[in-house]
């Protein structure tokens, strides 16, 4: 008789081995090491246990990283997203048709960021956005990292983001001020050195009540689970995105993976610099090693300095967001937006008054 190594897992005892490991976490941690797929109301409930102050370390680990091995579906992450939205520091805001454009990291081409910069254009052209930002995980460059080197403070306190947003329609949103429930286990996430469920779910839990986002994901297949997990979550609409080089954006190099949520229903399809009205290119020269290479990049960028692949991947972004956001039409209309956002001044002036809002010095 053949037969796997983890066959036994299937029939043993889901029950703790001794006391100290019968806690609210390890049902579910008994489901993951099976194989077995949570429903999005087990979902919620797990990510629950695991966010509780008292959950046991190891289990939390061993949850992560068989969650991982599994594979997330859109169920898990829609019941888990929607208890980080819950337990997050809510932002208010009279503003209609708020945007988030973000990406997961973790891509294989590291460019500058991209998304940080669409951003500001893409606000410069009139969207509102409430971008969330981190420090780099698996990066020497994440989005905080970034901004604080242009000179934002990304550190401030919830208050004055949702001053900033209200005020100049756009704010960045540090992720460790808006989830402090999760420092624990992103502590955990550290230390196992692997990308896990969090990763996805910290771009799909914005702390304002937000229904258009723009995810760039680091490997495609992802872009249906977390579009169906968007649709779950009763978004208006939203892309998800992968750039053929490996990129968490819309990518100049070539096409771009779309899955788009509009609506309940979810639909693929690709897009390319053309339909832009942009020619391809390579982008390896637009590697960045840290915060401040990526900083002078954007500076450039958002001079009208570079008209180069660098402004044509910002442009394509910002032009997404635009259309996401439906200040756009299509995306041709929308670039030549974000190129007149550029041009103009407009999202420069942007990041001025994020500078000055934020209180850095």
């Amino acid at each position: 008789m053949e037969a796997k190594k983890t066959d036994w897992l299937r029939s043993a005892s889901a029950a703790a081995t001794n006391k100290k490991a019968d806690t609210a976490l390890f049902p579910y941690l008994a489901k993951l090491i099976r194989g077995e797929d949570l429903s999005f109301t087990d979902a919620a409930a797990f990510f629950a246990a695991l966010a509780d102050p008292n959950a046991d370390q190891a289990q939390i680990a061993g949850s992560l990283t068989a969650l991982t091995i599994k594979g997330e579906t859109h169920e898990e992450l829609a019941g888990m997203a929607s208890v980080m939205r819950e337990r997050a520091v809510r932002l208010g805001t009279s503003k209609k048709d708020v945007v988030d454009i973000t990406g997961t990291g973790a891509s294989a081409a590291k460019t500058f960021n991209v998304s940080t910069t669409a951003a500001l254009v893409a606000a410069g052209a009139g969207l509102t956005l409430a971008k969330q930002c981190n420090k780099g995980g698996m990066s020497s460059s994440g989005s905080a990292d970034v901004l604080s080197e242009l000179g934002v403070n990304v550190a401030a306190e919830p208050a004055a983001a949702e001053k900033t947003l209200n005020g100049a329609g756009l704010c960045f949103l540090f992720a460790p001020k808006f989830h402090p429930a999760l420092a624990r286990m992103g502590a955990v996430r550290s230390s196992l050195g692997i990308r896990t469920c969090l990763n996805l779910l910290g771009v799909m839990a914005n702390p304002v009540d937000l229904h258009r986002q723009l995810i760039g994901v680091w490997h495609p297949s992802l872009l249906e689970p977390m579009a169906a997990a968007l649709s779950l979550l009763s978004v208006e609409k939203a892309w998800v995105v992968h750039g053929c080089d490996g990129l968490d954006e819309i990518t100049v190099s070539g096409q771009t993976f779309v899955c788009e949520a509009v609506g309940g229903k979810t639909r693929n399809f690709l897009i390319a610099p053309k339909d832009f009205g942009l020619k391809p290119g390579k982008i390896d020269h637009l590697k960045t090693k840290s915060a401040k290479e990526s900083a002078v990049i954007i500076r450039d960028v958002l001079a009208s300095k570079r008209r180069d692949e660098a402004r044509s991947l910002v442009v394509m972004n910002a032009a997404a967001a635009l259309v996401v956001g439906g200040a756009a039409t299509d995306i041709m209309q929308a670039a030549r937006m974000a190129e007149q956002s550029i041009d103009s001044g407009q999202a420069q002036n942007k990041l001025d008054r994020m500078i000055q809002t934020s209180g850095k010095k």
